[in-house]
């Protein structure tokens, strides 16, 4: 995934935020039915055509036959980096992982022991953490699996995570909430050094991309320039792409 660590204009973060709000990250963690397992793997390109046939016909039916109800898979698009795909699985409870073959599914990989193999032979490396959703941030209306997604993620300041969500809750969540912005806020925690929000946007297509974000065309700049003046010294982008919803290896 792209990664920046100098500071952008509030202006430009308020675009972002305003753009990019339907994400995964957030769920709490006295809430297990706002808890996911992310795996992020980075496939080989010239094994891709393998590990999609794997994922489809071999990871997919076992995961419903161990009774996972849905499991979400993007891929990077146009912008981020190829080859990239996030599974997301939720979870009702770390004791899930006590079984082995739970932790492979849950992977993307597969209990048969040669089939798990043959996909991890088809990676160049994976990555998984818990995501917790912080709905008291979120605005996410009532999309259920949009086509594209615009996803960002900012690291926070270290020690100012309250302070961080505190001020978007009082100063931007209002706003977002009078745009009709939908904004899906989340946390990066088991797994990560926790200091990252995510922020995910759902739109029907890319061309959505070519207007100004509901929260500029509601409020315009100078409105939202102001209420973000306050956040972008604590936060700077860790990361900002277009995330597409993979139908085949979802359900």
């Amino acid at each position: 995934m792209y990664k920046m660590n100098s500071r952008i204009p509030a202006p430009a973060i308020v675009t972002l935020l305003a753009m990019l709000c339907s994400g995964q990250p957030g769920r709490r963690l006295d809430s297990p039915a706002q808890r996911s397992l992310v795996t992020i793997v980075h496939v080989k390109p010239e094994m891709l055509t393998e590990w999609l046939d794997l994922q489809r016909n071999a990871a997919v039916p076992a995961l419903k036959k161990a009774g996972i109800k849905t499991r979400t898979v993007y891929a990077s698009g146009a912008f981020g980096e190829a080859f990239t795909y996030t599974l997301i699985q939720p979870m009702n409870g770390f004791a899930e992982f006590d079984a082995a073959d739970n932790q492979a599914l849950a992977l993307g990989l597969a209990a048969d022991a040669k089939v798990a193999e043959r996909l991890r032979r088809c990676l160049t490396g994976a990555s998984s953490f818990l995501s917790t959703a912080l709905p008291d941030i979120s605005n996410p209306g009532d999309v259920r699996n949009p086509p594209v997604v615009g996803f960002l993620r900012l690291r926070v300041a270290p020690g100012k995570m309250e302070e961080y969500v505190n001020l978007y809750k009082a100063e931007v969540l209002p706003l977002l909430k009078k745009a009709d912005s939908r904004v899906f806020v989340a946390s990066r925690r088991l797994g990560t050094d926790g200091y990252d929000l995510t922020f995910e946007t759902p739109m029907g297509k890319f061309a959505d991309l070519d207007g100004p974000p509901a929260l500029v065309r509601a409020l315009g700049p100078q409105t939202v320039a102001q209420a973000m003046a306050k956040l972008n010294p604590l936060a700077t982008v860790a990361e900002n792409t277009i995330l597409i919803r993979q139908a085949d290896l979802s359900f």
